[in-house]
């Protein structure tokens, strides 16, 4: 098992993004890594970047621990009519690369950008 708990699901730039991370199994792993990343969806290549990194080394093969990330200024989330950007939370346990993901909105506002509107 492995989960990643958020307090909110859309974030305002330069605010706390604050949450725990849980893991249980039959052996403790080396460690864990939170990313805070973004993507894009649609036509063409995805495209992936990594906002900001957490490693938690993990001493037992139960538990849990927190965490706080500052949202980055950009990209913001949006939702185009050839791309979106995407945000989410993503815990990798190493080193069997099991994952948790976790979906968030990054803009202003704490809504996410219709592109699509304006063109309209």
């Amino acid at each position: 098992m492995l989960e990643i708990h958020v307090d909110g699901e859309a974030f305002a730039p330069g605010e706390s993004l604050r949450g725990s991370v849980e893991w249980m199994g039959d052996a403790a792993p080396e460690a864990l890594e939170l990313r805070l990343l973004w993507y894009t969806e649609g036509r063409g290549d995805r495209d992936v970047g990594v906002a900001r990194s957490l490693r938690f080394e993990t001493p037992s093969a139960l538990g849990s621990t927190s965490f706080e990330l500052e949202a980055p200024s950009g990209p913001y989330s949006c939702s185009g009519r050839l791309v979106s950007i995407r945000w989410a939370l993503e815990v990798v346990k190493r080193p069997d690369e099991e994952t948790a993901r976790v979906d968030l909105v990054l803009a202003p506002g704490r809504r996410e950008v219709d592109l699509g509107a304006a063109g309209s």
